[in-house]
């Protein structure tokens, strides 16, 4: 009967894969933008920096992670490789990388130059099969001339020393030295030998079939010495395992394995150690795994159809890395990894007629249960059973799509499908009883579509959830079910998933709403308006309920996770709070409390205390990032199992964060998006700059980016950057996986520009690396320039100085000649009258009669003495009033030195900034055009500048002269115009009003300074998180005319600075360059102008200036 069955289903048993574990093991395929330069691998090594360098057939490949840089023959260039076929690797202690070429060519890598050096004893006719190296030399085995040799290479003496050891046509592939200076070599296709190099003895262990004790197979393709002292030999027999003490042999050959996993092929071409077990390459066998303590082997072959299988079945090259990972190089397809911390997430290990799954269970029988979208695939040991439809077997299942899957107390098994009702697999007879919708039964099943399967605690009985309600089986044997629906909410009979929780509550989650079932009334109650009024609608389709150690309930849905307490609304938990995706699959609890949550995006970690999550994603080996409701399932030995896109299987306590701290290094400097080559003419790199310490950028280099790199191969497109330039911005900019960074326009200086990275699971490399980057300034800019510019200003403002001072002099001198002349003729008066009164006085007795004479005389003489006193008072202001002006000549003549530095700085700069444009563009005649025009401009807005300056000096000869007719919107463009970088940089906006006064007559050069003063100010103190505004307006007040300016700044504290606010070299914002004059010209040229200036201010809401101007009428 059971045969009968067995030949009626559409059932049969296949091999399982050699490993028994239901747990898969993934290869990666690299495969990126960057290709590698060719298919055919034929050597792999990690170097001492952590970069993996990838020979191939044509080309040298050098591997970060993300892309390969290729290296490959260069025509006339002998710093490049000698060939383009590589053929072996090896790094040295010393940290000296050795290729070889194939037809000649032995080469070191030069790290500093990114270059390679040719070794110049095997340009020709030889061929390398081996680099290794002991404590003392550098060895390598070859072929030349037909001869095999080894040469040897002392570290300190670097004399090179040759051995031949005996006629071949091909290289030696291997050397060991051992204790007793003896050396064990193998011969591609030769054979396995023992040499003494004192004596250059050489001792060959050939193969013989009919003595087990001997090598496998003369065809040795490659030789590995493990930690235990054996040697193991891949040949085309086999492989062979050599122990040196005894010198006996123990071979691996599918002839010889009859009772044990064997390799599937004997031709062997490489080897990897891996901890106990060795991995085998083969040809056209796939990949062996040996483990040396039992000597079974597991096989992987490449699997039509499965990405994550071994891509090719020819294995040439495998290399185990520092972290662990195996690098399998293959002669058609490149190269893939094992990448154990990579893949946190193994694959079931079933082979699925169907990827999409949507029901997993283990059951009693530690069998596995796969329900998929084309029937049911059953795991049972090592054997792999099918469950299909068959429209001519009313045994077999009753649909294909399988929905769900349940295991009762009686230990049967019973599935949900898509229209074809309930399955119940009667394992006696090997058949599937089906329940579902009669028409002409009252008591079937409501729907054929069962969405969830369910057992009662306490009854037993089983709960199936439909699209038209819950039933209840009430007889297995007559299938009779009762029917129970929502009459209040439709949406409340789709059923998507049932739970029962520790109290004996029956939650129902469907298509709109959470709802509980309450067998004493057999209804139906939506939760969200029986419970609680003010519950929190539990919106969307809810996929999955789970009651968590605590008796906490959790639900997922479309629209989130929710938590309910005591049959009570708690929380909703979202993107916002932390979620990747709101769409909530499956939930399954660990050991330790954690909540594993299968989203649209992956699967999170959710720890309910902490609410903190963690992510995890294709990039750490899950099949898809997209999984299926309520696809979950936690076996008794705590495995999750979740399902979408196949299975994905793995214990929570083992997910562990990648422990590696990667290096961090830059990788390429680029100008206007060029790379910039070691020795290139402009010399800006002398050796490759993951090497360099310090670079110089002319100022024309102005736009460069920074591409830099963490070499963690583990998930590398997870690994996360920050970057910062010290001297331009101090703190960390976190760019996510961004790996490179743009500068544009940098101040001339010293920048630190460093670099940290994290690995695939956010730990931090916080030392990272750096580099120094220097802007040199443009020549305008450098110190001799400056320092020559500053002379002969200095030089020119001292001329004129002493030229004044000298005209002071000669004007002081003439004074004080003018007043000892008049104090002389005063002097001689007084003697003159005071000889008139003696006479007088002498002729009194004599003339009475000339009294009245006298008296007469007497008055006029008081006259003229008071005249004289007059006269004297009237020198000492003479001199009191040229000494004061003296002072304010002096006065004057500094504050000229500083308008003519002021007013000639901007035209000057401009002239400079367009002729070095000028240099760059010559070759556009329109561009050029626009440039002379603008210099002419400029040339004669200089000229006014210098005209102004002449009306000053004109100023201190006659103020009277100079008055002119001044239209202020007119003079408001000029000083635009002088500012115009400034504004267009700052993106100032300018509001004027000159309506009530348009015009003033005043000193021009005067009030150009003002203006000019008052404007740079407002930009310079500006907001920087609002774009500036400044207003100007004019009125007339009395005599004078109100020029207000006033901006939207920072503004300052008024009391606080008041008293020093108009004196020189003051400023108030240490954090904005300036030198503490312009307010000290503002207010000494309106009171120049026979007027004033007033201030009002409050710290972060502007400043307002009025000047005051008298208005003089033009002469």
């Amino acid at each position: 009967m059971k045969g009968f069955w067995g030949c009626c289903f559409i059932f049969f048993c296949c091999q399982a894969f050699a490993q028994t574990s239901v747990e898969k093991i993934k290869f990666s395929k690299i495969e990126l933008h960057s290709e590698l330069s060719n298919s055919r691998v034929t050597s792999i090594l990690q170097d001492s920096r952590g970069f993996i360098w990838v020979a191939t057939e044509d080309g040298l490949n050098r591997f970060d992670g993300y892309e390969f840089k290729v290296y490959r023959n260069l025509p006339n260039d002998t710093t490049s490789l000698l060939k383009n076929s590589i053929l072996n690797l090896y790094e040295d202690s010393r940290g000296i990388l050795w290729i070889s070429t194939s037809n000649g060519g032995l080469h070191t890598y030069n790290i500093k130059q990114d270059n390679f050096e040719r070794i110049k004893e095997y340009n020709f006719n030889c061929e390398i099969g081996v680099i290794t190296e002991d404590k003392d030399y550098i060895w390598i085995g070859g072929v030349k001339s037909h001869n095999a040799f080894i040469d040897r290479l002392d570290k300190i003496s670097h004399q090179w020393k040759r051995s031949t050891l005996f006629r071949s046509e091909n290289p030696t592939l291997f050397i060991s030295r051992d204790a007793a200076d003896e050396f064990w070599i193998g011969v591609r296709n030769i054979g396995f030998f023992k040499w003494n190099e004192k004596t250059n003895s050489v001792k060959k262990y050939s193969a013989d079939k009919n003595n087990r004790n001997t090598i496998i197979h003369n065809g040795v393709h490659q030789i590995i010495r493990d930690p235990k002292g054996y040697i193991w030999i891949a040949t085309e027999g086999g492989v062979s395992k050599f122990e040196i003490a005894t010198g006996k042999f123990k071979n691996y050959s599918k002839a010889l394995l009859q009772n044990h996993t064997a390799p599937l092929v004997d031709n062997t071409l490489s080897l990897c150690m891996d901890g106990d077990y060795i991995w085998i390459g083969t040809e056209n066998g796939g990949l062996s795994q040996l483990d040396t303590r039992t000597d079974n082997f597991k096989n992987f072959s490449n699997i039509k159809n499965d990405p994550s299988s071994l891509p090719d079945n020819s294995v040439w090259v495998l290399y185990k890395d520092r972290q662990g990972r195996i690098w399998i190089g293959m002669y058609s397809k490149g190269l893939c990894v094992i990448d154990r911390m990579k893949d946190k997430f193994s694959e079931l290990d079933i082979p699925l007629e169907n990827d999409v799954v949507n029901a997993i269970w283990q059951d009693s029988k530690k069998r596995f249960w796969v329900g998929t979208e084309n029937g049911i695939a059953m795991k049972d040991g090592s054997n792999v059973h099918y469950f299909n439809h068959s429209e001519n077997n009313p045994n077999s299942l009753s649909s294909n799509p399988i929905l769900s899957i349940l295991e009762d107390s009686k230990q049967q098994m019973w599935f949900g499908t898509w229209a074809g009702g309930l399955n119940r697999f009667d394992e006696v007879n090997n058949r599937f009883i089906t329940y579902k919708p009669d028409s002409e039964r009252i008591n079937s099943m409501s729907d054929a579509n069962v969405f969830a399967i369910a057992q009662l605690k306490e009854s037993g009985k089983l709960l199936a959830g439909t699209y038209k309600g819950l039933n209840i089986l009430q007889d297995e044997k007559r299938g009779i079910f009762t029917n129970y629906r929502s009459d209040k909410f439709e949406y409340n009979n789709y059923i998507r998933t049932i739970h029962e929780d520790s109290e004996g509550n029956v939650w129902i989650g469907t298509i709109e709403d959470l709802a509980l079932f309450d067998p004493h009334t057999q209804k139906i109650v939506s939760f969200n308006t029986s419970m609680d009024p003010n519950f929190h609608s539990v919106g969307g389709l809810v996929n999955c309920i789970v009651e968590d150690k605590k008796r906490r309930l959790w639900v997922g849905t479309n629209n989130g996770l929710y938590l309910i307490i005591n049959k009570k609304y708690s929380k909703r938990y979202t993107i916002e709070s932390g979620l990747k995706n709101d769409i909530v699959y499956g939930i399954l609890e660990d050991n330790s409390g954690n909540l594993w949550l299968s989203t649209a995006e992956g699967i999170s970690k959710f720890n309910p205390e902490t609410n903190k999550f963690k992510y995890y994603d294709v990039n750490d080996g899950l099949l898809s990032n997209e999984f299926k409701a309520n696809v979950c399932f936690k076996n008794d030995e705590g495995q999750f199992f979740f399902g979408g896109k196949g299975v994905n299987v793995f214990y929570p306590d083992s997910i562990k964060d990648n422990p590696y701290i990667p290096p961090v290094y830059i990788t390429d400097l680029k100008l206007f998006n060029q790379s910039v080559k070691v020795g290139d003419k402009d010399g800006i790199l002398t050796q490759q700059i993951s090497e360099a310490f310090e670079v110089s950028l002319s100022p024309e280099y102005n736009f460069f980016t920074i591409n830099y790199v963490a070499l963690n191969y583990t998930a590398p497109t997870k690994n996360q950057y920050a970057y910062k330039l010290e001297g331009f911005d101090d703190t960390w900019n976190y760019v996510g996986d961004q790996r490179s960074v743009t500068f544009t326009n940098l101040d001339p200086g010293y920048y630190i520009f460093k670099v940290k990275a994290s690995n695939n699971d956010g730990l931090w490399n916080e030392e990272g690396t750096l580099l120094i980057i220097r802007i040199l300034p443009p020549w305008w800019e450098t110190w001799w320039f400056r320092s020559l510019a500053s002379i002969i200003i200095i030089s020119v403002v001292m001329g004129t100085y002493k030229v004044r001072v000298s005209r002071i002099t000669q004007q002081n001198r003439k004074l004080e000649d003018i007043v000892e002349r008049r104090t002389r003729e005063l002097a001689h008066q007084n003697e003159e009258l005071l000889q008139i009164q003696q006479q007088i006085s002498a002729q009194r007795d004599l003339v009475s009669e000339q009294n009245m004479e006298l008296q007469y005389a007497r008055e006029i003489i008081e006259k003229q003495n008071d005249e004289i006193i007059l006269r004297n008072e009237t020198l000492e202001a003479e001199v009191e009033e040229r000494t004061r002006d003296l002072v304010e000549y002096n006065q004057q003549l500094e504050q000229f030195a500083f308008i003519s530095a002021h007013n000639l700085r901007a035209p000057v700069a401009r002239i400079l900034g367009l002729g070095n444009v000028l240099g760059i563009i010559r070759n556009d005649p329109n561009e050029v055009n626009m440039i002379i025009d603008r210099i002419m401009f400029t040339t004669e807005e200089l000229d006014r500048v210098v005209k102004d300056l002449n009306t000053v000096l004109e100023l201190r000869k006659d103020n009277t002269s100079v008055i002119t007719r001044i239209n202020l919107a007119d003079e408001l463009k000029l000083v635009k115009i002088n500012l115009e970088k400034e504004i267009e940089e700052t993106h100032t906006v300018f509001e004027e009003d000159f309506s009530n006064a348009a015009v003033v007559y005043t000193l021009k050069p005067y009030l150009d300074s003002i203006l000019m003063n008052l404007i740079s100010n407002a930009i310079k103190y500006r907001n920087p998180n609002i774009p500036p505004v400044i207003r100007i307006q004019s009125q007339i007040v009395q005599e004078h005319i109100c020029i207000t300016v006033s901006d939207n700044g920072l503004g300052m504290d008024l009391p606080l600075y008041r008293d020093k606010l108009f004196t020189l070299y003051s400023r108030f914002h240490s954090h904005v360059e300036g030198k503490g004059m312009g307010l000290y010209l503002v207010k000494t040229q309106a009171t120049a102008l026979g007027g004033k200036i007033e201030v009002e201010s409050q710290t972060g809401n502007g400043t307002t200036f009025k000047v005051y101007i008298r208005n003089q009428t033009s002469a």
